[in-house]
């Protein structure tokens, strides 16, 4: 290493410059003056060699080429290595489409039965007030019963008890009426044999009232005076009597009305008493419902306590069933009565029934209650919002697994057409307004564009850019599987 003095160099001062003054005099050459550092080897940047970086250069062009010409709508052919990718024959076959719901399974025909409502009043052991009445026995639920077979009996020993106080007020009732016609009859006869004593005397009166001329004046005129007072008897008994039988029919009604009144409180009485007893009005399966006891929901049971007018059994019968679901009124339009449909029931999903669109309602309802908001603007929830539609699906075929309560979803079919071409609907690649697939020409595929008819959520109609019998790929080739298959 070697090292380098370094001498101050010779300085000028302005005031000396072009003065001619002398130069000051260098310090000796034995005195040792500033030293310089030396200097470090510097290192040498690494060195990387050009082949590996013209290498990548070619492997990031290669891949930014083949994502471009994969990306480019017009690309006519992109070839894939075949073997990897799964495939599908372009057939004709029969295309159908279906719209599926889902509900509830239940009877068309059934009988809710409800505790009885009493005509009587609270006073007569009627439940009209809204009482309750006590469940004395009850069919076993799940047990088929025939039309007319008692279903529930109710408590009803006090309701007998009322109906004996009431059969002996009757009859006490009509004793008494019975009485007082009489005596209305004979008051009646005795004010009428009066009317007819006062007739008498006036005529006696009047005949001796002609033999006046050859008595004496005083004689005269007692007969005259006895004529004229027969006359005025006469008049005032005939306007009594009429006014006694308006009295007494007046009074006869109203004893008619008391036992027609004491007849029908009977009659009430025996009539809640039948209803005690419920028959059933159809033939079926009983189901019990759940009713409000002690605090709780729980279903029905002998002992219990019911109020008036409330459901408590149904009664079903199971010879013709139906599903009961809402259909979404976007739907609606392209369902038809008698549109077929097949049923699957969730209790068993691998049995399918036959059935047929029953009825569909007239008006939209609402989804349901609660839910978010619906749309700025619009009042209610979401579920009130959206608009839904009942519809019926009867069940042709009689089978013991349909039971009322199961939830079950339904395929209606709405469009068939036999004989046509089908492709999944999975296998076409929706780009823009054109509808792509992949076409497997022996060693590769490439795209095809096709133009399609109806679809459905599985299948799509090909009416034109495909050929019975040709293979495509069952799934659209990204350009991942694309890179993945080179």
């Amino acid at each position: 290493m070697s090292t380098t003095t370094w001498f101050p160099a010779k300085r000028i001062l302005p005031w000396q410059f072009g003065s001619g003054l002398p130069e000051p005099e260098r310090p000796p050459l034995d005195k040792p003056g500033p030293q310089l550092i030396p200097e470090l080897p510097a290192k040498k940047p690494p060195q990387f060699p050009l082949w590996a970086a013209a290498l990548m250069l070619m492997i990031g062009a290669a891949i930014g080429a083949a994502l471009w010409s994969t990306a480019e709508s017009g690309a006519e052919t992109a070839q894939v290595v075949a073997g990897t990718v799964e495939t599908v024959k372009v057939e004709k076959t029969r295309f159908s489409r279906t719209i599926r719901i889902g509900g509830t399974v239940g009877a068309r025909n059934f009988a809710m039965i409800r505790a009885p409502q009493m005509r009587g009043g609270r006073d007569r052991g009627g439940g009209g007030g809204g009482g309750g009445l006590i469940i004395a026995a009850l069919a076993e639920p799940g047990s088929m019963v025939e039309k007319g077979d008692v279903v529930a009996e109710f408590e009803s020993k006090r309701m007998v008890d009322i109906l004996d106080d009431y059969e002996s007020t009757l009859a006490q009732t009509r004793a008494q009426v019975g009485t007082r016609k009489g005596e209305i009859m004979i008051a009646t006869e005795t004010l009428r044999q009066e009317h007819r004593t006062a007739k008498g005397d006036a005529g006696k009166a009047e005949l001796d009232l002609r033999t006046a001329e050859v008595k004496s004046d005083i004689e005269a005129e007692i007969l005259r005076l006895l004529a004229e007072e027969g006359e005025v008897t006469i008049k005032q008994l005939e306007e009594q009597v009429r006014l006694q039988e308006i009295a007494d029919a007046a009074e006869l009604r109203s004893l008619d009305i008391g036992v027609a009144q004491e007849q029908k409180r009977l009659e009430r009485t025996q009539f809640d008493l039948e209803k005690m007893k419920l028959r059933s009005p159809v033939a079926g399966l009983v189901v019990i419902e759940t009713v409000f006891q002690r605090g709780s929901f729980a279903q029905a049971s002998s002992g219990d306590e019911v109020r008036a007018g409330s459901y408590f059994m149904r009664v079903v019968d199971l010879s013709k069933m139906a599903v009961f679901a809402n259909l979404n009124q976007v739907d609606s339009q392209m369902v038809q009565m008698g549109s077929p449909v097949v049923v699957h029931l969730d209790a068993y999903p691998e049995v399918t029934f036959e059935g047929r669109v029953a009825s569909v309602g007239a008006m939209a309802k609402s989804g349901g209650g609660g839910g978010r908001r619906g749309p700025p603007g619009s009042s209610g929830s979401r579920d009130q919002w959206v608009k839904q539609v009942a519809i019926e699906i009867e069940i042709l075929r009689r089978d013991e697994r349909i039971s009322p309560d199961l939830s079950a979803s339904a395929d209606i079919l709405v469009e068939e057409l036999d004989s046509v071409l089908v492709i999944p609907r999975a296998a076409m690649e929706v780009r823009e307004d054109s509808r792509v697939v992949w076409v497997h020409d022996g060693e590769s595929f490439s795209e095809r564009e096709v133009r399609l008819g109806s679809i459905s959520d599985t299948q799509a109609v090909v009416l034109s850019g495909l050929s019975e019998g040709e293979e495509i790929a069952a799934q659209p080739i990204t350009v991942e599987a694309k890179l993945a298959m080179r």
